[in-house]
This record gives C-alpha cells, sequence and structure tokens, in this order.
C-alpha cells in the first residue's frame, strides 16, 4: 500500500482519481477485519507522504469515497472508525484534520450528509467521534 500511495502522490490528478477510486471500492468490498486494516493501511500510508502533498492526495481520497454508493462509503467510514484504535494517535488526529477540511469543500448539503454517515458510522462501530476541528 505504501508504494502505492507514494506513486500516486505524484500522478496526474485524474489518474490518481481513478487508482484511488478503484482501491476504495475494492476495500468496501473486502470482509470487515481485512476492510480495517486496508483502511489502516492507507491512512498510515499517506500520513508518511511529505507535507505538501498530504492535503491534495486526502481531498483525492475523499471525492473518490463520496463517488462510491452509500453502502460502500458506509462500509469504508466504519473501517476507518474501528481503524482507530490501531492508528498512532498523532497520525488519526492529522487524517482527521485533513478529512474535515476536505469535507469543508464540498456544498453545505453534501457536508451534513457527510457528517451524519460519519457520526452513523461511528455509532456502529462503538467509538467516540472526534471533535470537527
Amino acid at each position: 500500500m505504501e508504494d502505492m500511495i507514494k506513486m500516486l502522490a505524484d500522478a496526474p490528478e485524474e489518474q490518481k482519481l481513478k487508482m484511488i477510486t478503484e482501491r476504495v471500492k475494492m476495500i468496501a468490498g473486502q470482509p470487515d477485519e481485512q476492510r480495517v486494516q486496508s483502511v489502516k493501511g492507507m491512512v498510515m500510508a499517506i500520513s508518511k507522504l511529505d507535507d505538501k502533498k498530504k492535503g491534495p492526495f486526502h481531498g483525492v481520497r475523499i471525492k473518490a469515497v463520496m463517488s462510491l454508493s452509500p453502502e460502500e462509503r458506509m462500509a469504508l467510514m466504519v473501517a476507518r472508525a474501528k481503524a482507530i484504535r490501531e492508528l498512532p494517535e498523532d497520525v488519526d488526529k492529522e487524517d482527521t484534520e485533513y478529512v474535515f477540511a476536505s469535507v469543508k469543500e464540498y456544498p453545505e448539503e453534501k457536508q451534513k450528509a457527510f457528517m451524519a454517515a460519519l457520526q452513523k458510522a461511528f455509532e456502529t462501530a462503538g467509538v467516540p467521534m472526534p471533535a470537527m476541528p
């Protein structure tokens, strides 16, 4: 996962979006525990990118997740919530801040829908949802 993320960080935007969309769609279809590990791996890999590449990469990741079906999106959100227990606190915090910042770029209606789905995902995972920065 780390090598793929590094390679995609330098790829053209369209290619990056296409490949990340394919990857998150595949992850959404994995069995629960495998999905959690895949999401954790992606978050860890993104955390190792140079700071100037992280923000744009998170934006692409959120765009890819937003393009999925509601069921696929929820599966990924629940997996991300469950992955909190296995991520270093600083990595989780940074990822959460980037996700919230990326979501703020969307129209208000989409922001509200995303945040409502995220709240439901955290409840499903049995994990307290972090406060939005």
